[in-house]
């Protein structure tokens, strides 16, 4: 009986230094700042946070389908509304949600899109065992940082003030066209609609809680991808949308107001948009909420100078590009 109770102590004292192992680990691991310098995955991401309190109108969350297509600095500059691409390569929607509760911890956003690319990505129990295991000790999702520890990560103070100067948005003028055969391919009516993983239903509907709970309006929308989208793809995000009770925009049909040119406006042969392409969408998304009549035009708010500042620097970005 002795060593019964003893074995069973030592499993226990075992298991509590683990434990204590990766929580003190976990605090020197997890970045300290928000840049690629303090080894935070995806900065264009995460620079939201280092935005000043409430000062953020609307987000667009999801994968490289959204920093490829929304410039926010074209929608201050036409209309003063402050946005942000909250989006992350291959992004699933487990972590989606993540940025979206991350973000309503300091701004309070009228309007969330939700790019849908990612609502069709695969997404099993074990991502979501993984996730979870991150959240409660983050030395899983930054153990590769050993090598570039510094004197600051001994300390258990983070603070993100690293300031992301375009956004979110990814600049590329970089032009590969989609062939014929996508483009004639491209969007061809179907009455068949395309299956999406339970999980990922589950997610999506977490968002949409998520948002009414917040006062704030969900809006599905769908970017231009002669890669990525198809009818099938329309017709289960336009099911979905009625169910949730949650406007839905599909850029994929609205070709006479967003005239995407495959043969110029895509960098990488249909799959994202260059910024020609980013330039048509973006124009559409402006107008689009400044017809809500949500949003106060802040361009001559001297608080919101840095983003005059941001523009400058990015239309000298863009200039230098194309010049």
């Amino acid at each position: 009986m002795k060593k019964i109770i003893k074995r069973i102590v030592s499993c226990v004292l075992f298991v509590a230094i683990l434990l204590g192992l990766l929580q003190v680990s976990s605090l020197v691991f997890q970045p300290k700042s928000n840049d690629k310098a303090s080894g935070i995955h995806y900065p264009r991401a995460n620079g939201i946070f280092s935005e000043p309190k409430d000062s953020i109108d609307t987000v667009f969350i999801g994968d490289s389908e959204v920093y490829h297509s929304f410039i926010p600095l074209n929608i201050w500059r036409d209309y003063g509304i402050t946005s942000y691409d909250v989006s992350s390569p291959s992004q699933k929607l487990v972590y989606s949600m993540e940025f979206l509760k991350k973000t309503f911890e300091k701004q309070s956003p009228k309007i969330v899109f939700l790019e849908t690319n990612a609502i069709f990505r695969n997404s099993y129990f074990e991502d979501e065992i993984t996730y979870k295991a991150e959240q409660i000790f983050p030395v899983f999702r930054y153990h590769d940082r050993w090598k570039n520890l510094q004197l600051k990560d001994f300390s258990a103070t983070v603070e993100y003030t690293a300031n992301e100067e375009n956004k979110g948005y990814y600049f590329t003028k970089k032009s590969k066209p989609a062939t014929d055969k996508a483009i004639k391919k491209y969007m061809k009516y179907s009455d068949v609609s395309a299956p999406i993983l339970s999980t990922n239903k589950k997610y999506l509907n977490e968002i949409a809680k998520f948002c009414k709970k917040h006062g704030t309006k969900l809006v599905l929308i769908s970017t231009p991808s002669t890669k990525n989208w198809n009818y099938q793809r329309h017709n289960t995000m336009e099911a979905i949308s009625k169910d949730l009770g949650v406007d839905y925009i599909d850029t994929n049909l609205l070709r006479d107001d967003i005239p995407i040119d495959w043969k110029k406006d895509t960098k990488d042969k249909g799959d994202h948009l260059n910024y020609n392409g980013a330039v048509k969408l973006t124009n559409y998304i402006g107008k689009y909420l400044d017809d809500t009549k949500l949003f106060k035009d802040k361009r001559n708010d001297p608080s919101y100078d840095n983003w005059n500042t941001c523009l400058d620097k990015f239309e000298k970005q863009v200039k230098k590009a194309t010049s």
